[in-house]
């Protein structure tokens, strides 16, 4: 709504109207006209998470379901770009930001890519594989890079922003070398080489990646950049666990293991995930990455199944809805936002889910 954007450039003011609507979500909605929308990223998101499912039961509906969700992302790119991309269905603003609806951005073209990239393997066509490539073409094409000195570059969020965020710089990194081993082309790799380089740079003497890289003057929340929280450090190690499949890179996997050391402390004893910079509020985003991120690393990372078994449970336990099994959007210390966000918790959920059952049920299966 353009009264919330308006006040996204101040933290205090974020803080109180993020606040405001957690506690009243449905009535927020409803007082400001909220109209529903679909979102790009959840279509993306159920398909990855349905051909998880397949893969585990053989079930030809969810392949069918997952396939009638690419077709329907093929359906609703945005024009006028090099390949496949998509945009949110509403603006966003904040501290130098400004991001209007359906403007491409890079986090959802990458996972979409991922989809797509599953979607061949698991059945050979080559459609899939070409709209894989199709969006690393826009990623190539139409995304800034911010180059550095040292060669090295990092990718922009959108094709109007920027900022240097690790974490969608990695998905394109990723998606690169993935989409370069597919299809053959060579050409890809040194360009995501060059991303990686980005990111590896930046982590931390603690294992920890901040949410992004800020320049004085840049115009962007500096105190945002510097954030280290859940979520995000999960996408950085996913992404770096891809790389390695393909790389087969020692520095990768040295920094995975780095990451996922640092990774670890942030879950509380009894599986709840949490912040560097703090405890609350309990974002079910966080929750879905906190099963997601151990199951996908749990061939290289010890331990990995117990660290998403123990947030799962936490999770069960103290942000869903006991009816229904739904994934609530939020929890704080007196009160849970029982929200249900298609985009931003039941699809990522979804595909948490399905690869926890994917990786760990699976392999006691083939034991």
């Amino acid at each position: 709504h353009p009264w919330l954007r308006a006040v996204q450039g101040r933290p205090l003011l974020r803080k109180l109207s993020t606040g405001a609507c957690d506690l009243f979500p449905y009535a927020a909605r409803e007082l400001l006209g909220v109209a529903k929308t679909e979102n790009a990223k959840a279509y993306a998101l159920v398909a990855l998470g349905k051909m998880r499912l397949y893969e585990l039961t053989g079930e030809a509906r969810a392949l069918a379901e997952a396939l009638d969700c690419l077709e329907w992302l093929v359906e609703h790119s945005e024009a006028g770009y090099h390949g496949l991309c998509w945009g949110y269905p509403f603006d966003v603003s904040g501290a130098g930001v400004s991001m209007p609806k359906g403007a491409p951005v890079l986090v959802i073209g990458a996972i979409a890519g991922q989809a797509f990239l599953a979607a061949h393997a698991l059945t050979g066509e080559a459609r899939y594989l070409e709209r894989a490539c199709s969006i690393t073409r826009f990623i190539a094409a139409d995304l800034p890079r911010m180059a550095q000195p040292d060669g090295a570059l990092c990718f922009g969020y959108t094709p109007g922003d920027r900022r240097r965020v690790h974490n969608a710089n990695l998905l394109a990194a990723e998606l690169l070398f993935r989409v370069g081993e597919a299809a053959g082309d060579a050409g890809l790799r040194p360009l995501a080489e060059r991303a990686l380089a980005f990111t590896l740079a930046a982590q931390r003497d603690d294992g920890a990646w901040p949410y992004g890289a800020c320049s004085p003057g840049a115009g962007h929340e500096p105190g945002l950049m510097r954030l280290v929280d859940h979520h995000h450090t999960g996408f950085v190690l996913r992404s770096l666990a891809g790389i390695h499949g393909v790389s087969g890179d020692a520095a990768v996997l040295a920094a995975l293991r780095r990451g996922f050391a640092f990774y670890r402390g942030l879950f509380a004893e009894n599986g709840m995930p949490v912040n560097a910079y703090g405890r609350y509020p309990v974002d079910i985003h966080a929750c879905a990455e906190a099963i997601l991120c151990p199951s996908v690393l749990a061939g290289a990372a010890p331990g990995a199944r117990g660290v998403a078994t123990a947030a799962l449970r936490w999770s069960w336990a103290h942000l869903r809805d006991p009816r229904t099994g739904a994934p609530y959007y939020r929890k704080y210390p007196l009160f849970t936002s029982r929200l249900l966000c298609t985009r931003w918790g039941v699809a990522w959920m979804y595909w948490a889910l399905a690869a926890y059952l994917h990786q760990f049920y699976r392999a006691e299966d083939a034991g």
